[in-house]
């Protein structure tokens, strides 16, 4: 199967194109486009109208998945999902990301900070699985939160 949007090739499974970040169809399955170098920017030569592709487009900077699982990993990692990774192919992870980290802070309380860390690694270790299989779940009690649109 390949992508409609930049034609990489894809496994049948996967939800978003982890090139370009771009929503699958499952019934997607066209043959694979012809790239070629042009100066700065990739050119694909069979694509619809014979549209270019910047090297960005093409390639990414950090796909959609990799920026959704890198943005649960400390606040280095979510700096770095937020600057360098795709920020509106994973913006529902990163939101929940920013909220997960927000209500880490909560583990300082004294006793009761103890069963908020438990419940805090179990929503970083769904976080972390809904992220890398592209699953837009809300983690528990504190998924509802909207921080970043």
């Amino acid at each position: 199967m390949y992508c409609t949007n930049c034609g990489l090739e894809i496994e049948k499974n996967m939800k978003f194109c982890p090139g370009c970040g771009t929503v699958i169809a499952q019934t997607t399955a066209t043959a694979p486009r012809t790239v070629e170098s042009v100066g700065s920017e990739i050119k694909s030569v069979n694509a619809p109208n014979n549209a270019s592709l910047s090297y960005s487009q093409t390639y990414g900077d950090m796909s959609a998945q990799a920026t959704s699982v890198v943005a649960y990993m400390t606040w280095i990692g979510f700096i770095v999902a937020v600057c360098a990774g795709d920020k509106e192919g994973a913006k529902f992870f990163i939101n929940q990301a920013l909220v997960f980290h927000l209500a880490g802070f909560l583990c300082f309380i004294p006793i009761l900070g103890f069963f908020w860390a438990i419940f805090m690694i179990i929503c970083f270790i769904l976080g972390v699985i809904w992220a890398a299989e592209q699953t837009p779940r809300k983690l528990p009690l504190i998924g509802g939160i909207t921080i970043l649109n």
